[in-house]
């Protein structure tokens, strides 16, 4: 029987495992059976990133991925060059060693709590939408940090008022409102959000320059030079009373 050696990960599996495998079904399935909760969100259909490892063993054994997968793959937060879903991945005859990154580009886990009538709103691209150009610079931008996600808050700025401010986040704060929008963690400052609701975020090329653009269907005007906005005096009210 083919073995799984799975690494430790501080959450999942603090003091990592190693056992003997079921051969002919996947990898996410193998670990499940052990009682290892690996995040599968969308119940190992190949239609998420959750179920995202990484092969230090074992790798070229693996079954092909498909063109589904490699897309899927392409948002997945720490991708390596051995990197699969281990939904899609089938256990064979040979060994196998597995390390599960520390985060997964999807906040919305079967092993977090479920969100009581408390909890706060979940951002979906009706709330804060983002291009597909924009999705994948913004992937690319915390791929190559490591981070968890992006925060977008407003700041004071200018003549007008306001700018926006993007940040790599390694830690959710008690005060963010939290999505995954076409691929990307999304994190909105709970004070901001009234600000930044029906938002478009696009990422477009301008002459020789190419920069993240903002359409922001609550702006009621924006300075000459363009580096500042602002909005209706009832949402600036809101945000002073905040």
């Amino acid at each position: 029987m083919p073995k799984i050696k799975v690494l430790p990960h501080a959450e999942i599996c603090p003091q990592g495992a190693e056992f003997e495998a079921e051969p002919g079904i996947s990898v996410c399935e193998n670990l499940l059976n052990q009682d290892i909760d690996l995040e599968h969100a969308c119940e190992l259909s190949c239609a998420c990133t959750t179920c995202h490892v990484i092969f230090t063993e074992g790798f070229n054994s693996l079954n092909d991925s498909s063109d589904d997968e490699e897309d899927l793959l392409d948002k997945a937060w720490g991708l390596e060059p051995k990197s699969r879903l281990s939904c899609q991945t089938i256990v064979e005859d040979t060994d196998l060693e597995i390390l599960i990154p520390k985060y997964t580009i999807n906040m919305v886990s079967e092993i977090h709590p479920k969100p009581s009538k408390d909890s706060k709103k979940e951002i979906s691209s009706i709330d804060f939408d983002i291009s597909n150009t924009a999705a994948s610079h913004l992937t690319e931008m915390i791929n190559t940090n490591n981070s968890l996600g992006i925060r977008i808050s407003l700041k004071d700025s200018g003549c007008s008022g306001f700018a926006y401010q993007l940040d790599l986040i390694d830690e959710k704060d008690k005060n963010d409102l939290v999505g995954l929008v076409n691929g990307v963690n999304l994190f909105i400052h709970e004070k901001s959000f009234v600000f930044l609701k029906g938002t478009k975020l696009d990422f477009v090329k301008k002459n020789l320059n190419q920069e993240l653009v903002f359409l922001n269907p609550n702006v009621s005007a924006e300075c000459g030079c363009g580096e500042s906005f602002n909005f209706d005096n009832e949402l600036v009210k809101e945000l002073s009373n905040n």
